[in-house]
């Protein structure tokens, strides 16, 4: 039969040690339970992010629909036909700048060209130029330069007062972008050149080699005495 004695009878133990070995275990499993609920995430928190990675998903998918659109603006890219030549890029910014500053009143002192940056559809040229002028006219330059429909742009400036603290001076740094003649700077393909037959020589023929020849028979020769001369 079953004994209905506790575990605390069979260790016999006290009403004091029962409390004690209670207060031990209650606390163990309180402790256990406040690790559990920290591992646990927020049910708001999970949420919020499942949105975030939706709206993500959502944004790349919609540049992914795009990129038919892509491919045929890059194919009208290319078959554009108003690229500048190289010959005349600098000439062409040249004389807009110099229209641009006869009619804000800026004065150029002196330029100098940069080499131009190359990329798939567009060159860069620049042209760094010296400038004095008054504080209006430099902010008129600066107002139609910005307003124009050209694709020149200032990428760096620097102004200092002159000595007398009457006009300004400085550097400026121009850029123009160009388009490309994609079609001029295609690689031509290369021609491959027909490789001429080989005849192949006819390999010699190795010779034969000679055996020395053997003795006929199994007699061996006697050699043939010589005679003596009488006087």
């Amino acid at each position: 039969m079953a004994s209905n004695e506790s575990i605390f009878d069979k260790l016999n133990l006290s009403s004091g040690e029962r409390r004690l070995v209670m207060i031990v275990i209650v606390v163990l499993m309180l402790a256990l339970m406040w690790m559990v609920w920290g591992m646990i995430p927020s049910p708001s928190a999970t949420q919020l992010k499942i949105a975030k990675a939706q709206s993500q998903l959502d944004k790349f998918q919609e540049e992914i629909d795009k990129t038919d659109s892509y491919h045929q603006q890059i194919s009208k890219l290319e078959g554009l036909g108003s690229a500048v030549i190289k010959i005349e890029q600098e000439v062409d910014m040249r004389a807009f700048i110099n229209r641009l500053t006869a009619a804000s009143g800026v004065e150029i002192t002196s330029r100098a060209s940069a080499e131009p940056k190359t990329s798939d559809f567009f060159i860069e040229q620049s042209m760094t130029i010296r400038f004095t002028s008054k504080e209006s006219d430099l902010v008129n330059f600066l107002r139609k330069l910005g307003s124009s429909d050209s694709m020149v742009r200032v990428s760096q400036m620097r102004v200092e007062p002159d000595k007398n603290r009457y006009r300004l001076g400085g550097s400026m740094t121009l850029t123009a972008s160009y388009q490309k003649d994609v079609k001029a700077t295609k690689p031509k393909p290369a021609i491959e050149a027909k490789a001429e037959p080989v005849t192949a020589k006819p390999a010699a023929k190795p010779k034969a080699e000679t055996k020395p020849a053997k003795p006929s028979g199994t007699k061996r020769p006697v050699p043939a005495r010589r005679t003596r001369k009488t006087q």
